[in-house]
C-alpha cells in the first residue's frame, strides 16, 4: 500500500503523530476518530467533509507494574500543547484550535473513571468497544518514512454504526452515521464477519446494529443529504446506489451475527 502524505493532516496533528511514531506509541495502539477518514481518503478514495478539532487516539492497556515508556504529556507539551482536567480527572490537551485525548477500552460496567497509563505517563477515558479497533487495525506509512495504526474500514464502520445511538449529542450521532455511508464501498465483508465473532453482544445491541438506529439510517440520513451535498460538490453514490448498498450490508451483518 503507497505511503501517505504526511499533508494530510494539519501541522501540528502532522508534528504530534511523528513524535507519538518516534516514541513507540503506535506499536499497539491507534489513531481513532475523524481524523481516520481523512487516511481512508489517501488509501481508498473514500469522499467525506472532515469537520472536528478533535484528535483522537485509542491505547492498549500494559500491564499496571510496567514503567514509564515514553513521556507522552511532556512529548504533547513539547509540541506547545497545553494540558487541561476535565470531568473526574481525565487528562486532555489543547493547542492551536485543536484537543487531543486517549481513550481505552471498557470491558465491562459503568465505570468512567480516567485510567492511569504509567507506560506513557498519562491517562485515558474508559469507552465501550474500544477493543474492536485495536484488534482490527492496521498499520499506515507516511512519505517522511515514519508510521502509525488505524482501524481497519469494516471494523471502523462497526464502531461508528454501535456508538452512534450512544451519542448524548444528536450531531455527533448524524457524524458516525455520514462516515459509515462515506465507507461503504470499501468494506470487505471478512473484516465484517470477524469484527463482529469477535464481540460479545446483547440482544439490545445487535438489534441496534440492523436497526433504525444502525444501518438504516446510515443509509437514510444520507439519502435525506444527498440534493444539499451535490449542490455543494459533496461526492455521494446515486441513490440508488446507496440503496443497494444498505440492503447488501444490511444483509451480510445479519447473516454474521446469527453464525
Amino acid at each position: 500500500m503507497r505511503p501517505v502524505a504526511e499533508a494530510v493532516f494539519p501541522r501540528p496533528i502532522g508534528s504530534l503523530i511523528l513524535s507519538l511514531s518516534s516514541a513507540g506509541f503506535f506499536e499497539r495502539s491507534i489513531l481513532i476518530g475523524s481524523w481516520v477518514m481523512a487516511v481512508y481518503g489517501e488509501l481508498y478514495g473514500v469522499s467525506y467533509v472532515l469537520r472536528t478539532l478533535d484528535l483522537d487516539f485509542a491505547v492498549e492497556v500494559a500491564h499496571p507494574r510496567v514503567r514509564l515508556r515514553a513521556d507522552v504529556e511532556g512529548l504533547i507539551s513539547g509540541l506547545g500543547f497545553t494540558g487541561f482536567f476535565a470531568a473526574g480527572g481525565w487528562k486532555k490537551f489543547t493547542g492551536e484550535g485543536y484537543e487531543v485525548e486517549f481513550f481505552v477500552h471498557r470491558s465491562g460496567g459503568r465505570n468512567e473513571e480516567p485510567r492511569a497509563l504509567p507506560e506513557w505517563g498519562i491517562n485515558a477515558l474508559p469507552l465501550p468497544f474500544i477493543r474492536m479497533l485495536l484488534d482490527f487495525s492496521q498499520p499506515v506509512a507516511l512519505d517522511t518514512g515514519a508510521s502509525f495504526r488505524i482501524p481497519r474500514p469494516g471494523a471502523y464502520f462497526l464502531h461508528k454504526l454501535l456508538i452512534s445511538p450512544r451519542r448524548q449529542a444528536k450531531e455527533k450521532g448524524k457524524r458516525d452515521l455520514d462516515q459509515c455511508a462515506a465507507l461503504m464501498g470499501v468494506l470487505d465483508h471478512d473484516t465484517i464477519r470477524k469484527v463482529l465473532a469477535s464481540l460479545r453482544l446483547g440482544p439490545r445491541t445487535r438489534r441496534v446494529l440492523t436497526s433504525s438506529a444502525g444501518v438504516r439510517s446510515t443509509y437514510s440520513t444520507n439519502l435525506r443529504n444527498h440534493r444539499l451535498l451535490r449542490r455543494t460538490r459533496g461526492r455521494l453514490p446515486r441513490c440508488g446506489t446507496v440503496l443497494r448498498r444498505a440492503q447488501e450490508w444490511k444483509r451480510m451483518i445479519l447473516v454474521a451475527l446469527n453464525g
